[in-house]
């Protein structure tokens, strides 16, 4: 069992464990590899054994060399529809005996769910690092690619997210990269607190809001909170009100890199830990 087994997002083992179909991944790193993508490749390996064991062996694998096809013609097609599916080519440039060698390689893979099929590309470092601080990245979202994938597979019904305005929140462009990394999971709407189907909502945005909140709309906010149960997630500066157990899956682009998470039910007082920055009046 790999060392990293310990540190799976408890929502991606949520949904490893409630999968209803079993899911293939092929990934297309094999072959001569250099040392940094061995080693790429060895925790892509040890990612996918640790779904495998929280999806009771639901998950079945192969690792896959692109460049094996049996004829130049045959090897363009794969290579092509590879591309098609979002899994771009990398070429990399290598030392053997002194002499430069040059690769492409297909550091993704495609995974497969319920007669669906969706690519990943799992190199997703930064560019402008170094290649050896480009695979660091990239193993770190390892575990949060794949997860991304199998959840736009296996979720039939996206539940919907609300963008709170009123207060001053972001928008435009300051928040419309945030905006369409929801989409690409969920329905997202921009409402009012005023908005009689708010609790149609999963989850609440607050974006950094830069006026204070009316007490209507505290009023409003606190039934919200007090009807049920939810979480709070501070990714940066952005709070976020879910409803406990109805985001299944993965953590959204909210919760990629949380740097505080809470359960916890608030009074009918309404109060906000201080570092979601909320201008609450008194």
């Amino acid at each position: 069992m790999c060392s990293s087994i310990c540190s799976i997002h408890p929502s991606t083992r949520n949904m490893l464990e409630h999968l209803d179909d079993d899911v293939y991944v092929e990934v297309y790193l094999e072959g001569e590899l250099n040392a940094g993508f061995r080693r790429f490749q060895k925790a892509i390996r040890e990612t996918l054994e640790m779904f495998r064991v929280y999806s009771h062996n639901k998950i079945q694998c192969s690792f896959i060399d692109p460049s094996t096809a049996l004829s130049q013609k045959a090897r363009s097609e794969f290579m092509a529809d590879l591309a098609a599916k979002g899994i771009q080519p990398t070429n990399v440039i290598d030392r053997r005996g002194g002499e430069r060698v040059e690769k492409i390689i297909f550091p993704g893979a495609v995974v497969s769910y319920g007669g669906a099929e969706k690519g990943v590309m799992l190199l997703k470092g930064n560019k402008a690092s170094s290649p050896e601080e480009e695979i660091n990245q990239s193993i770190e979202g390892i575990e949060y690619e794949l997860a991304n994938a199998l959840y736009k597979l296996t979720e039939t019904e996206p539940k919907q997210v609300a963008l709170v305005s009123g207060h001053g929140e972001m928008e435009g462009v300051h928040i419309a990269a945030f905006e369409q990394s929801l989409s690409e999971l969920y329905h997202v709407k921009r409402v009012s607190l005023r908005d009689p189907r708010l609790d149609n909502f999963q989850a609440l945005v607050i974006a950094k809001p830069t006026c204070s909140f009316s007490e209507g709309d505290k009023y409003r906010l606190d039934q919200y909170i007090m009807r049920i149960s939810f979480s709070i997630t501070v990714s940066g500066s952005i709070p976020t009100l879910c409803k406990t157990g109805t985001l299944r899956g993965i953590p959204s682009s909210l919760e990629r890199s949380p740097t505080e998470v809470r359960r916890c039910s608030f009074s009918s007082g309404l109060s906000f830990p201080s570092s979601t920055g909320l201008p609450v009046t008194p």
